[in-house]
């Protein structure tokens, strides 16, 4: 399973939100698409999420050729001239080179993805990927993406580098497009098509207008919400970054799956309840030697009138009954001899015992012998 959930454009992650997701199969065809908080969402073994245009701002720069580490390093200060944030918390990351050599290079705001990734982490949801919105638009060589909602706007070009703006309530020609095909013909590639896409129930621009404006055809495209179920353009920049991709993963490798918890759950109530029936089966067995053992000594002392330990009771009155008639209690060696004792009529000059067996000698001759 597949899970693709957008980021909402809020400044902080409201856990209690409803946010958009998609779930796919394996072969990536759309099982379900619903607004839900995080914890509502469903579990994938892949999750992917997409932030919004507002929240990435993409620049071309020609970089120097120098090791990875190093041009992560460096990249966030390469734009800092085009941003207002402190470059230390921002996170760049370079994307696919044009024809000109120029690098594509997106930047966000790290402590803003990094507070909706935990959202979605405490959530139990560990993203593994994380794309622009942008990078859903189709991918092709001089064509460009226009998509107009209601009230807002974005622009795509075919390096997959989005822009979002505010649409005009009066259908006014997007600054934005303007712009960007200005630069465009600057760097002398300009687009040789527009093709447009509405989003929600957004009104239709006059392309015919629009494309004497732009000095560029604007084409009729399809639904945004269809495109938006598609799978991103080859080479599109993972916003996720080594930093917060290593800690998903990390936190991935420690998630038990939710099969081998219930397994384990089912593994233990049955443990539960084989003890629960051993300890009932014990205790009935106890209790029945108890009665026996009970009945056992009224039925050998019936003058008992109180029954609390019949054991020990009866080891008791075993003893007073062994001294009342002149034996020693609990000693075979003292009962035998007490018993030679009151056989014999001179003194002993030996006594023996050995395996049970006791001899009394006056000088050589046994003159008494007792057996257990």
């Amino acid at each position: 399973m597949r899970l693709r959930v957008f980021l909402p454009s809020a400044d902080r992650p409201d856990a209690s939100a409803a946010w958009p997701w998609m779930l796919f199969d394996s072969r990536r065809e759309l099982l379900r698409e619903e607004r839900s908080p995080p914890s509502g969402m469903p579990r994938a073994d892949d999750v992917e999420i997409v932030l919004p245009a507002a929240r990435v701002l993409f620049a071309r720069l020609r970089l120097p050729r120098v090791g990875a580490a190093t041009l992560r390093e460096l990249l966030p200060y390469a734009v800092e001239d085009r941003l207002l944030a402190d470059p230390s918390r921002i996170q760049a990351i370079a994307g696919p080179v044009d024809a000109r050599g120029e690098t594509l290079v997106a930047v966000i705001d790290r402590e803003w993805l990094r507070g909706m990734v935990e959202a979605l982490q405490a959530a139990g949801i560990q993203p593994a990927r994380a794309w622009c919105e942008s990078a859903l638009a189709p991918s092709a060589a001089g064509e460009w993406h226009l998509v107009l909602g209601p009230a807002r706007g974005m622009l795509v070009d075919d390096l997959g580098a989005g822009v979002a703006f505010d649409r005009d309530a009066g259908g006014a020609f997007p600054l934005a497009l303007r712009i960007a095909l200005d630069e465009a013909s600057a760097r002398g590639d300009r687009p040789r098509a527009v093709r447009v896409h509405g989003e929600g129930d957004a009104s239709a621009p006059e392309l015919a207008r629009w494309s004497a404006e732009a000095g560029v055809a604007l084409e009729t495209g399809s639904r945004w919400e269809a495109l938006a179920r598609g799978a991103p353009a080859s080479g599109a920049i993972d916003l996720l970054g080594p930093e917060l991709a290593a800690r998903s993963r990390r936190l991935a490798a420690l998630r038990v799956p939710r099969a081998a918890l219930v397994l384990a759950a089912a593994i233990a109530v049955v443990q539960l309840a084989l003890d629960g029936a051993q300890t009932w089966r014990l205790a009935r067995e106890r209790s029945a030697l108890h009665a026996k053992a009970e009945s056992i000594f009224r039925a050998t002392f019936p003058e008992a009138r109180a029954v609390v330990d019949p054991r020990l009771q009866m080891e008791r009155n075993l003893a007073d009954l062994r001294r009342t008639r002149g034996l020693a209690a609990g000693d075979d060696f003292l009962a035998q001899l007490t018993r030679a004792a009151r056989a014999a009529d001179r003194p002993a000059s030996a006594i023996e015992y050995a395996n049970g067996r006791l001899e009394v000698r006056t000088g050589g001759a046994p003159i008494a012998e007792a057996k257990r």
